[in-house]
């Protein structure tokens, strides 16, 4: 990942050679040395701890030395019995899922989430182009055995089929420095929204692209509505409900990274093309809450996951192209106003009668790690698992 540093838009704070992992600062693991990721969950800190001392004792009997370690957790919260995970800048998080085609159903009445072809996320299966993804795969007479399947190419076996590919990155949240920015420019905020609180979360509101709360923006709309016990909807389409970004801005967080209808003239079409830059998204905070310890001594932030079969085309693609691209609908010079790096950016706030500019844009959001990981599937790991070591 470090090597992509340029297409990913990580420069500055955020470049590699500032990286706790993954990248060439003296005294952190370097990209060479990274050759395995375990991921531990546990159900409680006290369960974790014994898990992680037991696979410790485990990787030191067979001579893996441990090069970093990073203990993250939900920030789980409980409403009207739904349970729901924040992040730091205190939005839920989550909200947007691909559904998998032959895996998963979509919810009833929400043509939005119109089932996605497996092979966008699992190699081995038919993606939107109706074509398997590339896959890895070893010669045939290193699996005597039979486990793995036959690859396209003659004399080799499918190590990838049902495995995908995972880019990992720590980022690193400034939440006193974003809720500093908000009390800056709260005045933004338009008229009829008097209370202090609501004028920061409206504009907290409208960088991201959604309430805190999950639900969608709408045009004229300048307070969050009251949920109740009800998810945040997933059903909506931007171009057809909010052309000229007058709701969720054209510029905003979640518009960028998924445009939905919005990426070409034809909405339809743009629906298609959004389907093949999907990604699987998987995040778990780490440091504590806020309000738990203003000063969080290693930082507080989150633990960034995408799974999809092809990184170029799907977690790259959306940072370079949509997420950093300063062209975004009929607008220049702009970019992700939350999780881009900034220098004294801007953001166009489409309001009647006039546009606002949010102005001074800094970065609140800071790449402190990363990588690049195949996760096998069960098969790949048995014929891993049964590998015999090279004759020394």
């Amino acid at each position: 990942m470090a090597g992509r540093a340029h297409v990913l838009g990580d420069t500055g704070p955020s470049a590699p050679e500032h990286w706790d992992f993954g990248g060439p600062r003296p005294g952190s693991p370097p990209p060479e040395d990274m050759h395995l990721l375990l991921m531990l969950y546990a159900r409680s800190e006290d369960v974790l701890r014994t898990v992680l001392s037991h696979q410790r004792q485990r990787m030191a009997a067979q001579g893996i030395r441990e090069l970093y370690c990073q203990q993250a957790a939900h920030l789980r919260e409980e409403k009207d019995g739904q349970i729901f995970f924040r992040e730091h800048f205190g939005f839920r998080d989550s909200l947007s899922q691909p559904v998998i085609r032959g895996f998963m159903r979509p919810p009833p009445g929400e043509d939005y989430d119109t089932p996605i072809a497996a092979g966008e996320f699992i190699l081995g299966h038919e993606n939107e182009y109706e074509e398997k993804p590339s896959s890895p795969s070893v010669p045939a007479h290193q699996d005597p055995h039979g486990r793995l399947g036959p690859a396209e190419k003659p004399g080799r076996k499918d190590l990838g089929l049902n495995g995908t590919y995972l880019a990992l990155r720590k980022l690193e949240q400034d939440v006193e420095g974003f809720d500093a920015f908000l009390e800056k420019n709260k005045a933004l905020a338009p008229l009829g929204v008097e209370d202090d609180a609501k004028k920061k979360e409206w504009l907290k509101a409208k960088l991201l692209g959604r309430w805190p709360n999950g639900a969608p923006l709408k045009p004229d709309q300048h307070e969050a509505p009251d949920l109740g016990s009800q998810p945040p909807s997933n059903a909506f389409r931007f171009v057809q409900e909010d052309a000229g970004g007058l709701g969720c801005p054209v510029t905003s967080h979640v518009r960028r990274t998924n445009p939905r209808d919005s990426l070409a003239p034809n909405p339809e079409l743009s629906m298609k093309m959004n389907r093949r830059h999907r990604i699987l998204r998987r995040a778990v905070a780490y440091g504590p809450h806020m309000g738990e310890s203003d000063k969080a001594p290693s930082g507080r932030g989150l633990i960034f996951m995408a799974l999809n079969a092809n990184l170029g085309r799907q977690f790259e693609f959306i940072q370079q192209s949509w997420m950093n691209q300063e062209k975004a609908g009929r607008l220049y010079s702009e970019r992700d106003p939350v999780a881009s790096n900034h220098e004294g950016g801007m953001m166009t706030l489409p309001i009647k009668p006039l546009r606002r500019c949010v102005m001074d844009l800094q970065s609140f959001v800071t790449v402190k790690g990363g990588g690049y990981f195949f996760l096998p599937g069960v098969k790949a790991l048995e014929f891993l698992a049964h590998l015999k070591p090279p004759a020394a």
